[in-house]
């Protein structure tokens, strides 16, 4: 009967023997283990080993997972957590362990393919597109996000450059693989996302531009927040030359108003009056009419669809929460680092439950985005359902 040794890792001689047990200490939140694990001796170069599958192995699932629950749902720095573990638990681990242990945990994130094929939510129709840019090792990477009018984060993607195409693959992703339900999207005032819009879902979907952002390009084209403080100043120093930036200001004041009454009427009528009123300021302001003329109808589609968003305000929170945690982290040394990181994050703002919905949204509180799209979860931890690591 032939006796199967094992091999020695660092000579591969098959000269081997069993060389007793080691008694592995699995760093866990109770710090108590039972796990052995056998050794061996290699008789032609002396030395002793175990086997290459359990080496190094020092840290638990489960530790690795209440350690990612503390970072996201406590929103503590790697570096908070490690004292907190040192303090608590007398376990000594550095920041870059944790941050390693979180970037494990994060790399089995379920998709968002996974999570549409394994829940199924049923979602409203409303879409809304928002960018953001944060740091990846110096480099400036877009995060773009599509966000459901329930509040579910949709669809998620990091960019590597900027160009039209890989937009047009965004939207095409989600029309072809997510199967999402278009009745209308609002968006800011990309004029790329517009293009791809026209090109992947056709001039018929009511596209409407978010009207926050457009009364800020107002905002910069009147100049109206530095006439007010320029007016403010004189006022308090130089009363004679306050009276010149009163006007100035007040004009500017005007212009905004009558502009945001514009935007935000539900009569076609009344707009076109306004519009019509707003010409007396076109040789002053030739660049405001440049900016109606190329976005004022997409501005005004609520009007003739008056359950679309105005604004991309639900897709702008989400980018917000996802910026503040990113702020602990300042920087990632690799994109795909970021990718699983963002993917774990989206997950738990898509499993966390509302708390402070207020007016028309209060149904919402105690249920997750995915619940208000009408997912049963029968396990309301998040973490077991956003990773597959169990």
């Amino acid at each position: 009967m032939k006796v199967r040794r094992m091999k020695c890792c660092y000579c591969s001689s098959l000269h081997t023997i069993k060389n007793g047990k080691r008694r592995l200490l699995s760093y866990s939140l109770s710090r108590n283990s039972n796990k052995e694990i056998q050794r061996f001796k290699c008789t032609d170069c002396k030395r002793t080993f175990i086997k290459r599958k359990a080496f190094k192995q020092r840290y638990t699932k489960v530790f690795k997972l209440e350690l990612t629950r503390m970072h996201v749902e406590e929103r503590m720095s790697y570096r908070v957590i490690s004292k907190r573990i040192k303090e608590r638990y007398a376990i000594r681990i550095s920041k870059n362990t944790i941050c390693r242990m979180v970037n494990e945990v994060a790399g089995y994130s379920k998709g968002d393919i996974k999570i549409n094929e394994e829940y199924k939510p049923q979602w409203f129709g409303y879409l809304t597109v928002d960018d953001k840019y944060f740091g990846v090792r110096a480099d400036k990477k877009m995060i773009l996000t599509a966000t459901d009018s329930s509040g579910d984060l949709v669809h998620m993607e990091i960019f590597k450059y900027v160009e039209q195409q890989r937009i047009d693959e965004f939207i095409r992703f989600i029309k072809g693989h997510l199967k999402y339900p278009f009745k209308a999207i609002t968006t800011d005032l990309d004029e790329m996302l517009e293009k791809s819009i026209q090109k992947e879902l056709g001039n018929k979907l009511p596209h409407q531009k978010c009207l926050k952002h457009a009364l800020s390009s107002v905002d910069k084209i009147v100049q109206l927040k530095k006439k007010r403080n320029s007016y403010q100043k004189a006022y308090k120093y130089d009363r004679e030359d306050s009276e010149l930036k009163e006007k100035e200001y007040k004009e500017a004041e005007i212009i905004f108003t009558l502009s945001k009454k514009m935007f935000y009427s539900s009569d076609k009528r009344q707009s076109k009056r306004i519009l019509k009123g707003l010409r007396i300021y076109g040789e002053k302001y030739p660049k405001l009419f440049d900016f109606f003329n190329r976005h004022l109808y997409k501005l005004l589609t609520h009007q003739s669809h008056p359950l679309i968003k105005k604004t991309n305000n639900i897709a702008e929170n989400i980018n917000r929460q996802l910026m503040r945690r990113l702020k602990t982290i300042e920087s990632f040394q690799k994109l795909s680092y970021a990718e699983n990181y963002l993917n774990l994050y989206k997950n738990y703002l898509r499993f966390k439950p509302y708390t402070d919905c207020r007016k028309d949204n209060k149904f919402k509180n105690g249920k997750s985005p995915l619940e208000v799209c009408g997912v049963v979860l029968h396990n309301k931890d998040w973490l077991k359902n956003a990773v597959c690591f169990y």
